[in-house]
This record gives structure tokens, sequence and C-alpha cells, in this order.
């Protein structure tokens, strides 16, 4: 609020102002001095009293407008402000205060502190502040009609000489309820993490049973019938030989997959050895591989030059051996394959792609494609335990990456890839 300016009227300086000059006049004229020179005197005086009455009321003025910001800054803190006597009476509290205790600060001044929150040792910390030479602190729950009342932090500190204390008060209602989700995050991270621990002991002990009491049985049945063709062969029919065939077969693929699962299984564990790679350059060796097992195939390579990486050589030359192995099984039936390696940006990131124009897939099974021992619908056909594009996916995420893909029936497919 502004103050109205008001002139200072201090007639007791003119008058003894005027009464001096009066008197000098009257003990002791100049010879010759006018009337009119003491006149012009005493008009000089009289402005300097004006001046000093007008830098009184500036000073004043001043004093009252700092006066009023200062009390704007008290009122409208963002933390609540209040005098306590030895007692816990309310002395003085500002706006936000009396906000928090959900008062008029008219009604607060002069009860006790106590009435408000939910501690019986309110006295007890006023006395532990009054005796205490810094600032203390605590938490205090509001009395409240509220199902979750809110929480304060007061911090006091004494003022003896007055035998006060000055309280802050600031709600925290909020930073506690973070807290308390932070801190059941956190149990619940332990619980998880826990029960990975566990898992991966059941891995352990899974990856035992496969790697030796699945593998042995079937080694003692392929020894069998090995034995049996060496020693019964020629007394076999031709129907009884075609059985022992299928038994091997048999056992060669079981052998298979179970290498696949360890290998697969193996990778939650894998711990990454990131270098610099160049992709462009692994890729041409996958294709070269490749072209070696069926040279009997016309499949063209196009391989973009120069596209280097961040990450696990071992890993990554995995995952460009699947993509790569997935599109030559699925262009086994064209007469002119093609299949492509390369790189393109979208949302400032770089998106590493295998293409070829196979067969394609129908978008509406994509879901299935990285899930192991899935296989799409009409691929039954393909060779494979259905687990390489979920190895990749499972490698890519290790790297911090995502993978998907988009194709169409008879269109082709391109599978995508991000590293970090």
């Amino acid at each position: 609020m502004k103050k109205e300016t008001m002139a200072i009227d201090r007639p007791d300086l003119r008058r003894r102002a005027e009464e001096a000059l009066l008197e000098k006049t009257a003990t002791s004229p100049a010879p010759g001095e006018e009337p009119q020179k003491l006149l012009q005197e005493l008009q000089v005086h009289q402005i300097e009293l004006e001046m000093q009455n007008e830098e009184l009321l500036y000073a004043r003025n001043e004093m009252e407008a700092a006066l009023e910001r200062y009390s704007d800054l008290y009122d409208f803190a963002p933390v609540g402000y209040a005098t306590l006597d030895e007692r816990g009476i309310i002395r003085s509290i500002n706006l936000t205060a009396a906000g928090l205790l959900g008062m008029e600060r008219s009604q607060l001044i002069g009860r006790r502190f106590g009435l408000f929150v939910g501690s019986s040792s309110i006295l007890s910390f006023i006395g532990e502040a009054m005796a205490s030479p810094g600032k203390i602190t605590c938490e205090m729950t509001l009395r409240e009609s509220s199902e979750k009342p809110r929480i304060i932090r007061v911090e006091a500190l004494a003022c003896t000489a007055a035998l006060e204390c000055q309280v802050a008060i600031i709600d925290i209602t909020e930073r506690k309820r973070i807290q308390e989700e932070i801190r059941q995050l956190n149990a619940k991270l332990e619980r998880r993490a826990y029960e990975l621990e566990i898992a991966n002991e059941d891995l352990e002990a899974f990856n035992y049973t496969v790697s030796h009491d699945l593998r042995s049985p079937l080694t003692i049945i392929n020894g069998y019938c090995q034995m049996v063709q060496r020693l019964c062969g020629s007394r076999l029919d031709e129907e009884c030989r075609g059985f022992l065939q299928e038994i091997e077969q048999g056992i060669k693929r079981m052998n298979g997959l179970i290498g696949t699962l360890l290998n697969f299984s193996s990778l939650t564990r894998s711990e990454l050895r990131p270098e610099s790679v160049d992709l462009s350059e692994m890729a041409k060796k996958v294709a070269l591989e490749l072209g070696k097992e069926q040279p009997e195939r016309r499949v063209t390579f196009s391989i973009a030059p120069g596209v280097r990486v961040q990450g696990d050589p071992k890993l990554l030359r995995v995952v460009l051996e699947n993509l790569f192995g997935n599109a030559w099984k699925y262009t086994g039936q064209m007469e002119d394959a093609v299949i492509e390696f390369g790189v393109t940006e979208a949302a400032g990131r770089n998106l590493y792609f295998v293409r070829d124009n196979g067969p394609g897939f129908d978008s509406a099974h994509a879901d299935l494609l990285f899930k192991a021992f899935q296989r799409l619908p009409g691929g039954e056909e393909v060779k494979g335990f259905g687990v390489g594009l979920a190895t990749v996916q499972r490698i890519v995420q290790l790297h911090g990456g995502r993978t998907w893909a988009e194709g169409e029936l008879g269109k082709g497919a391109t599978f995508f890839f991000t590293l970090g």
C-alpha cells in the first residue's frame, strides 16, 4: 500500500531560527546594515529548513516502502515462518504458515502451536531449540480431517534475548510421497534382482541338464544304431535300414536343437566387450561363407561400404550371420536372389538393415518373428529351429537397441536394428 506523501512541519526549528536572527538584529546591529539583508538571511535559513524537511520526507517514504517490501516477502514467502515463545504460543506468523495451519492469521496469534501438529513433544522440541546454540529440525504431521494429512519439517532457531524462537515450517508431503515411491521401487528392484539371480541359477541347472542328461542318452542311442548297422546291416531289409537312418537323423536334429538352446540361453549372461567394428567388412565375410556352402546358387549381395559401429564384434557377427542366413534360406527358391545390407537414418539415429527380395511375410504375423521357436505360417519347409531372429533381438537389446521387421507377401522383407 502506498503511503500518502505529507510535508514535515518543524515549527520549532523555524521559530528558533527567527528568534536567533531577531536577537542578532536587536543586540548587535551592524552600522549601515539594512533590514532587507537580515530578511534575506532569514529566507536562506527557511530554504535550508525546507530542504531538510524534504530529505526527511524522502527518507521516511523509503523506509516505509522497504518495510512494505519486507512485509510482502515475509507474508508470501514459499516457506512458512512463525515466532513462538517458550510455551509454544504463536506470537507472529506469516500468511504462508497460516495457510498451512488452515486458519486466519488473526485467529492464530496467541494460540499454542501444539494444537495444530500431531506431536506431543512440541514443548520439548521448543525447549531444546531454546537451549541449542544453532538450528534444530524435526518432522511433524499436521492435525487435519483429511485421510492423508500433510507432513511438515519444522526448523527452529532460538532468540534467547527475547525468550522466543523463530521457526520455519516447510510442507514436505509431496517430497515424502516421492521418497516412499522410490523406496518401494527400490524394494521391487531388489526383489526383481533376487528373482533374476534365482532364474539364472535355474538356467545354469537347466543348461547342465540339457548338455549332460539329454545328450548322454542321445549318444547311447546313436551308438547302438551304428552297432546294429555294423553287425546286422546285411540281414536287415531296406525298410529297417531306413528306420535306422531316420533315428540317426533325429539324433542329429536333437543335438542341433540342444546346441541352439545352449547358445541362446548363454546370451543372457554375455558380457559386452565393445570396440569399433566394421560391419561392412563383417557382412562381406558372412556373405562369402554362405556362397561357399551353396556355390550353385545365384545370389547378388549388395553391401554398403564404410559402416562402422561400437559393439561386441563376436555378438555382432552372430547378428549378421542370423540375418543373412535368414535371408539366404527364404530366397532359396529365387532364381535371382538379392540380399542387401545398409544403413539409413531416422530421427537422428542410424538404422541398420538386411533386405531380401524373397517371399516376404504377412504383417499380421510380424509379432511372431522375434519369438523363440515360433515359425511363420507357410515357413515350415524352411530348415531351422526358429531361434535365429530371437537371438538377434537378444543381442541387439544387450547393445541398448531394438529390432523390427517390415514386409509384404511377395515383396520381400527388411529387418532393421539399432545399436545404443
